[in-house]
């Protein structure tokens, strides 16, 4: 019996159909889409990328802290410490010397003891007079600098820098660290201590912002 030639047509268009696929539906699977949001793990990476590196110790942006030990270079024979920062410290240089200048209007005082060490005792042989060797100044939080000239009379006890003379190797001494500054910019600056031999300065944390 032959076959009607339309039945092979349609055969054949069959067999087509089922090699392009379009045998029906059949149940399948479909891949998730890579998300076009990035990972917490990729944004957590971005951010550390995109953080600041750490500005070194003693720096105007990360001063030495209350108490900790600093030198303003590390060949330096000498090691300092800064404590507690007093903002309003005129009722105190007042109550030493009742003719001490009050501070200009506007301005205001401020204080801090310095704790200075001579580590070397082989280099500071000979003696060296901290006077000579380093200055203490106020720099706020706007880039000013004030240094201890602005600070007119006799400070408290254990007095100004000038007070303490001649170290040698192993000698320890306080002073109290001074500077006239107007009271609006006392809040957020930083004490530093600058060499006036090397130009070196370490940076040491002042009142709190």
């Amino acid at each position: 019996m032959r076959t009607p030639a339309s039945a092979l047509f349609t055969a054949a268009i069959c067999s087509a159909l089922l090699l392009t696929g379009c045998a029906g539906p059949v149940e399948g699977k479909i891949e998730p889409k890579a998300s076009a949001e990035p990972s917490a793990a990729d944004t957590a990476a971005a951010t550390d990328e995109a953080e600041a590196p750490t500005a070194k110790l003693g720096t105007r942006t990360n001063p030495f802290p209350t108490g900790t030990a600093g030198k303003h270079a590390s060949d330096s024979v000498w090691t300092f410490s800064a404590g507690e920062t007093d903002t309003d410290a005129w009722p105190e240089i007042l109550a030493v010397n009742e003719y001490n200048e009050a501070p200009a209007e506007g301005n205001g005082y401020i204080t801090v003891p310095v704790t200075v060490q001579v580590d070397d005792v082989a280099a500071v042989v000979d003696g060296a007079d901290p006077s000579y060797s380093f200055d203490v100044s106020y720099v706020t939080a706007s880039g000013n600098t004030y240094d201890g000239t602005t600070c007119l009379g006799v400070l408290p006890d254990p007095g100004e820098l000038y007070n303490v003379g001649v170290m040698y190797g192993g000698a320890q001494a306080g002073f109290i660290g001074c500077a006239q500054v107007p009271t609006a910019d006392i809040p957020g600056g930083a004490w530093v201590v600058s060499s006036l031999v090397a130009g070196s300065t370490a940076f040491f944390a002042g009142p709190a912002s």
